[in-house]
């Protein structure tokens, strides 16, 4: 009996410790794939960061759709941003415009140039619990009122039938009463300054409420662990028609974009799946031919009324506390206003201010693996030379700004002025400075890391500072008092240095 026991106790650790060995051979592959998967990451982005000059640039195609713009550089195209491994967008949506629903293979992180109005973004498996019309009161129960009453009409023929009319209007009251409790899942507010996170794969669509355009401009990280298709931003519209790519540096058109991809089903599969007639179904298909990426909506409804139950909303959603999946993704804050000056996290009086929206802010930055800052100088006030420990895209939103870029075998490869509307791209590592002009200088930098880290060569973090004075004065050959100087000078100084007064008078008058 013993024996027996002793020999189902080995058999079993013999077991146990084969199923943990196999565990432990999977666990080790799998890192082994993962890391060979980021070293060739790594090798294919080298391999296109040998870029021997940058510049300030404007999208290189435009789309032109019923109620708005959107113009984008690619990675194919562009040296600069196939080095970040990003593409650039920029879309202008008009007043009562709607940017089509669509979803992307890359992750998106937005900057709210000019405007307000709102977002929707859908997660899988979130409850439906917004209770507002998307677009104002009274929209789309209007509609549904219409095309109910037009179904109650029929069934009003005679004396004989008043009681199935009767139940008919009963349901058509139904009916009224379900539209105005249609449900969706959470619909955002925006407006200026807000930085907006969007995660690959999940559907969104923009609409503009207010009184002048919604300008948006974002960066797409197609080298993002979270795509896993070719290396180009691919949006996948849930409705509207393809549109033209214009080429602004090039004769001839580009490739087509957009496309409703319900269009390429069978219309028969669809309308099983939906449970709704064929004819509906080809609609679906067919409609919205030739109005492009941006259509306008124009039914007539309430502007501003909602704005405030909107903000309330989703304050009251973000603070509750819940759990699984509707604590990861349900219940996440996916923008963070990055425009209040008593936010800063860089203030100098006369000099200018940062405001920085990491992971630490925006939780859901920790998914995205981006980060965004705002920038505003004051004119003739410099941001001290620096180098980023990622990529770094600068979108110039106001002003003009001199900047000078510098490569690790100290030559120039940027020095000049970027405008208004202007971007240009900083690769990892590359020191930069920049110098507002006579009408000052905003910007908002997206960045290629949810945690950047900044290293500064001049002011209270300087690296020359954190150094022994007699490394100083070895390394560059100079006196022990010059030394002293060079890291001591500006100590009481961070990032942003406001212009010495006689200096910025001098160089206007040299203007």
């Amino acid at each position: 009996m013993e024996r027996k026991m002793q020999g189902a106790s080995l058999l079993l650790f013999l077991c146990l410790f084969l199923c943990s060995w196999s565990c432990t051979v999977e666990m080790v592959n799998g890192q082994r794939q993962e890391q060979q998967q980021e070293e060739r990451q790594h090798q294919l982005q080298q391999r296109s960061c040998r870029v021997q000059s940058l510049r300030a640039q404007q999208p290189s195609e435009t789309i032109r759709s019923e109620a708005g713009i959107v113009e984008l550089s690619t990675r194919q195209e562009n040296d600069e941003l196939d080095c970040a491994g990003v593409e650039f967008i920029r879309e202008t949506i008009e007043r009562d415009g709607l940017s089509l629903p669509r979803y992307a293979n890359t992750p998106k992180l937005a900057y709210i140039v000019e405007g307000e109005g709102r977002l929707g973004v859908v997660f899988p498996g979130c409850p439906e619990t917004f209770r507002r019309p998307p677009f104002g009161a009274g929209h789309g129960e209007k509609e549904c009122q219409g095309r109910s009453t037009r179904g109650g009409r029929q069934g009003e023929r005679g004396e004989e039938e008043e009681e199935r009319g009767s139940r008919e209007e009963e349901s058509v009251r139904h009916e009224r009463e379900r539209a105005r409790e249609e449900s969706s899942q959470k619909v955002r507010r925006v407006q200026s300054g807000d930085v907006v996170a969007i995660f690959a794969g999940a559907a969104y669509w923009w609409y503009n409420d207010g009184d002048k355009p919604l300008r948006i401009v974002a960066i797409a990280d197609s080298s993002n662990h979270q795509n896993q298709l070719d290396r180009s931003y691919r949006p996948f519209y849930l409705a509207g028609s393809s549109a033209t790519r214009e080429r602004r540096e090039r004769l001839g058109e580009g490739e087509r974009m957009g496309g409703n991809i319900l269009a390429g089903f069978d219309p028969n599969t669809l309308a099983e799946a939906w449970g709704v007639r064929k004819e509906t179904v080809k609609d679906i298909q067919e409609n919205n031919q030739g109005r492009g990426l941006i259509v306008r909506v124009n039914e007539p409804r309430g502007r501003r009324a909602a704005a405030a139950d909107f903000q309330v909303e989703e304050n009251e959603i973000d603070s509750t506390n819940g759990n699984g999946l509707e604590q990861l993704f349900c219940n996440m804050r996916l923008r963070h206003n990055a425009d209040r000056p008593e936010e800063a996290d860089v203030y100098v009086r006369d000099g200018g201010r940062l405001n920085t929206v990491n992971r630490f802010k925006l939780h859901a930055l920790n998914h995205l693996n981006m980060a965004a800052e705002r920038g505003v100088l004051r004119p003739g006030a410099m941001c001290v030379p620096s180098w980023l420990s990622c990529h770094a895209i600068v979108y110039a939103t106001r002003g003009e700004a001199r900047i000078q870029v510098v490569e690790n075998r100290g030559r120039k490869v940027f020095d000049g002025s970027i405008r208004e509307g202007q971007f240009i791209v900083i690769p990892q590592f590359y020191a930069v400075v920049k110098r507002a002009g006579d009408q000052g200088f905003d910007w908002i930098t997206f960045t290629t890391s949810h945690s950047p880290i900044r290293s500064s060569l001049a002011g209270r973090n300087s690296v020359l500072k954190a150094m022994p004075e007699e490394v100083v004065m070895n390394a560059y050959n100079i006196s022990c008092r010059e030394a002293h100087q060079l890291r001591w000078n500006r100590e009481h100084e961070f990032l942003i240095m406001p212009p010495r007064r006689e200096q910025y008078e001098g160089g206007r008058a040299a203007q």
